[in-house]
């Protein structure tokens, strides 16, 4: 009754019905993840949008096993590499999780989470690591910035930009801190001053970087730290970031040095093929 086809777009697929209509479409992405894993981890992300029609689950059955079938055959050119299979959403979508946690499988084993710490009175120890120095960017220096957005994007697909920095610059108030090694830049923190509930200013940790070659010295503890220190200069006691509950290496940094968490913002469901 119900014929998929491919689509024109990229990465897409359609369901038609018995008389040629459009009745659903879904989407097969594989990226590779940012750095964060300790083995390189191929994502495959699926969604799927079907009418609100009377056989809308059987349509959806219909585009999962071939995105499945499809995500397969991805996995069998990627033997050497971890690959998720999974639906991502807004945790209050209560019909997504439901239904993609209903798959044999499938279950919700990772989560975008905010956390957040309280600056009080503490002092913030900063530890002295070799050939390792701290300063404040201001995004004037064109080589500071080039090399801040280089060495980000090997850590984060899809980070910074010149233009992305220079809107931070021009439409927020916010604080950037630089890990240099020989003068060329090793790790990062960029804050944004924010207004929180019953209007209460936040440092939000917009970014976070350690370049992979200087790692588990310190470095972003250092960062954090200084960064806490000059929120309390500008009167801002709480820190927020939000951090994927999956990335162990950045969350026991932030446990140590006294973040909570406070809420999750979205659901991942899915299976390692």
């Amino acid at each position: 009754m119900y014929t998929i086809k491919n689509s024109e777009r990229k990465n897409f697929i359609e369901a038609y019905d018995e008389n040629n209509a459009l009745v659903g479409e879904a989407i097969i992405s594989p990226f590779m993840e940012s750095d964060i894993h300790d083995k390189q981890r191929l994502n495959i992300y699926i969604d799927i949008d079907v009418k609100d029609i009377k056989d809308k689950k059987v349509i959806k059955d219909l585009m999962f096993d071939e995105l499945l079938k499809r995500a397969r055959n991805i996995k069998r050119e990627n033997e050497d590499l971890d690959v998720k299979f999974y639906h991502c959403c807004f945790s209050d979508n209560k019909e997504n999780i439901e239904y993609y946690s209903s798959k044999e499988g499938f279950k919700h084993d990772e989560g975008m989470y905010i956390i957040r710490k309280e600056i009080n009175e503490e002092k913030f120890n900063i530890s002295i690591i070799d050939d390792i120095e701290f300063v404040n960017l201001d995004f004037e220096d064109k080589t500071d910035m080039q090399q801040l957005v280089e060495e980000q994007n090997k850590v984060f697909n899809g980070g910074y930009s010149i233009d992305g920095l220079k809107e931070i610059k021009d439409k927020t108030e916010w604080v950037s801190i630089a890990a240099k090694h020989k003068g060329k830049i090793v790790g990062n923190v960029v804050v944004i001053v924010k207004n929180g509930e019953e209007n209460i200013k936040y440092g939000w940790i917009d970014d976070l970087f350690v370049s992979k070659a200087v790692r588990k010295k310190g470095i972003g503890e250092n960062l954090l730290k200084l960064t806490f220190a000059k929120l309390k200069e500008l009167h801002v006691n709480e820190s927020r970031l939000e951090v994927w509950s999956s990335n162990k290496r950045a969350l026991s940094v932030y446990n140590k040095l006294g973040y909570k968490f406070l809420k999750e913002t979205e659901s991942s469901i899915g299976m390692f093929l």
